[in-house]
């Protein structure tokens, strides 16, 4: 086929219709927005740029035999981290516990937590997002970040393992 697969033409069919992606993966680029920079706030305001970076994109994109999901993915992932290099570091774990007290219902333990999801790697965190948050099989984690299901399983290991030695650093048992 002179013109591209069919899995290409789909690929450039949804590519196309932004308005229905933005429909069907805003709420879950938002969600992992928010794991990433620990605001939903600033997660929704960063997944808007998300899709104008993806309107943008569009003309230099090229199939990779990849889902366009899985480069929204990407471009979230590079804007969160970008973000929050420029926002600089986080508050110093010594003002958590107080900013957790004035709000009585956070617990400790949610902002320890929340804390060290945000210290995995970009890719752990994805996997792990994509895993236990978007609730897909491993096989489809695979497909969106170009790996196979068994390196996603070892990502979504590998996170456990630092979560929670992270957490026991923090004191907390995991």
């Amino acid at each position: 086929m002179a013109s591209g697969s069919n899995d290409e033409i789909g690929f450039r069919r949804e590519q196309a219709d932004l308005d229905a992606l933005f429909r069907s993966h805003h709420a879950e680029i938002v969600r992992f927005l928010a794991a990433r920079l620990g605001s939903r706030d600033e997660a929704a305001d960063l997944a808007g740029d998300v899709f104008v970076e993806a309107v943008r994109s569009v003309p230099r994109l090229r199939w990779r035999g990849r889902p366009v999901l899985a480069w929204l993915y990407r471009v979230a992932a590079n804007m969160a981290a970008d973000h929050v290099s420029r926002r600089g570091r986080e508050l110093p774990a010594a003002v958590l516990p107080q900013a957790a007290a004035q709000q009585p219902d956070m617990l400790p333990e949610r902002d320890a937590l929340a804390r060290a999801m945000r210290s995995l790697p970009a890719e752990q965190a994805l996997a792990v997002h994509l895993r236990l948050v978007e609730d897909y099989s491993f096989a489809e984690v695979g497909r969106l970040m170009g790996r196979s299901p068994a390196a996603c399983q070892m990502l979504v290991l590998r996170a456990g393992r630092s979560l929670r030695e992270r957490l026991k650093q923090d004191g907390l048992h995991a």
